[in-house]
């Protein structure tokens, strides 16, 4: 079974919201798809950097931004930076400062409080730029941190104040008279979420060879006809994956407007958070093998992996679409423009994102990951590949 398998399902199931509250079905929270988002971009960021430190005892900084830019920039190019180009060759109106911001990730702070002028639809890179402001500033504190024999305590203490600061940060604003756009796409008020992906980054890469992920060994005559030799550990229960999707709901129908300018992002983030764990463990209950048998369904993988140009090109193509498309009923609108929308993010993905981290792979795979890789090749039973057996796919499935 893959064992990310449920983390590409989460990333269709965000992508599918913005797709479909961009397309016109107010009622959908896209949102929401941003904020796990988030939290997979910091638990999968995190954990690849602290398998780097285990494998190799350091960071290669260098390494890290360039493939961070191989992974973002092919799409953003074809999508982003090519067609307002051509745009602003053809007359169209377009903020200089503010497609500046698009391709140095500080758009979302011209977002703030005020209207951006940038390529009809392509606003989406808002949540782009804080996830690159968070790997900027959390690479450079990493670059000292891991030369420390405490490195994990850094990281934690790093993530405990970013997560405490945003969320008082969302508190002062909002008591403040601030608008939910200066809530929404500030980096400080919207940061918690990725802390709290590599809060649990941090407590499965100590825990992943424990009883909390992989169960109780059985023993004992009682147990001799089972095949299952571990018990279901906690995270694998049942009632965890029923939580967070209580969580999750609870977090939409209650309206309150303090609630949703605060506390809405930190219940969403948890949600988040323990699927991602729940997700991870050994074995799980009926009703989890059941689910997660669902999340394996190869669509919603496809989804997932090429969710990021999903979310970079579909309301380009809407903006670009729905004029000539405004005789169809509503319902109907809104299936054609989804289906565009993910079948074209698909298709760039296939051409644009898979080549590109191919050559990555060639070229610039992380030491971390050539290490798994050696291990495999040097023995298919090796412990390394034991413990992670997709460790070297965890790379490919980086947020963006």
């Amino acid at each position: 079974m893959n064992r990310y398998a449920h983390i590409d399902a989460l990333r269709a199931f965000a992508v599918l919201l913005v797709v479909f509250a961009h397309a016109g079905l107010t009622f959908v929270p896209g949102g929401s798809g941003v904020t796990i988002f988030f939290v997979i971009s910091g638990f999968i960021i995190t954990f690849l950097l602290l398998r780097e430190r285990e494998k190799t005892g350091g960071f290669d900084i260098f390494g890290f931004y360039l493939r961070r830019l191989i992974k973002i920039v092919p799409p953003l190019a074809l999508v982003v930076i090519v067609p307002t180009l051509i745009y602003m060759a053809l007359g169209g109106s377009i903020d200089v400062l503010d497609f500046l911001g698009q391709i140095f990730f500080f758009i979302n702070w011209r977002y703030l409080d005020s209207q951006i002028s940038v390529l009809p639809g392509t606003h989406v890179t808002w949540s782009l730029s804080i996830e690159e402001q968070f790997y900027l500033v959390f690479a450079l504190i990493w670059l000292f941190a891991v030369k420390s024999r405490h490195y994990l305590k850094i990281v934690v203490g790093i993530a405990v104040v970013a997560i405490v600061y945003s969320m008082l940060a969302r508190f002062f604003l909002f008591l403040d008279g601030a608008s939910t756009d200066r809530i929404y796409f500030g980096t400080d008020t919207r940061v918690e979420a990725i802390a709290v992906g590599t809060l649990v980054a941090v407590w499965f890469f100590t825990h992943r060879s424990s009883e909390s992920v992989l169960g109780k060994p059985l023993a004992g005559r009682r147990y001799a006809h089972q095949l299952q030799e571990r018990t279901v550990p906690m995270l694998g229960r049942d009632w965890v994956m029923i939580l967070a999707v209580a969580m999750y709901l609870f977090s939409l129908v209650y309206r309150d407007e303090l609630f949703r300018e605060t506390l809405r992002y930190t219940l969403q983030a948890v949600a988040a958070a323990l699927m991602v764990l729940w997700g991870q463990v050994a074995s799980r209950q009926g009703l989890g093998n059941l689910v997660m048998s669902i999340l394996q369904w190869r669509f919603l993988q496809v989804l997932g992996l090429s969710s990021y140009s999903i979310y970079l090109v579909h309301d380009v193509l809407y903006k670009l679409l729905e004029p000539h498309l405004h005789f169809l009923p509503k319902p109907v609108l809104v299936l054609v423009l989804v289906a565009i929308g993910l079948a074209t993010g698909i298709l760039l993905w296939k051409v644009v994102e898979v080549p590109a981290l191919a050559w990555k792979d060639r070229h610039f795979a992380s030491a971390n990951t050539k290490s798994e890789m050696a291990a495999a090749n040097r023995d298919s039973t090796a412990s390394v590949a034991t413990e992670d057996p997709d460790a070297v796919n965890l790379e490919r499935r980086e947020a963006p």
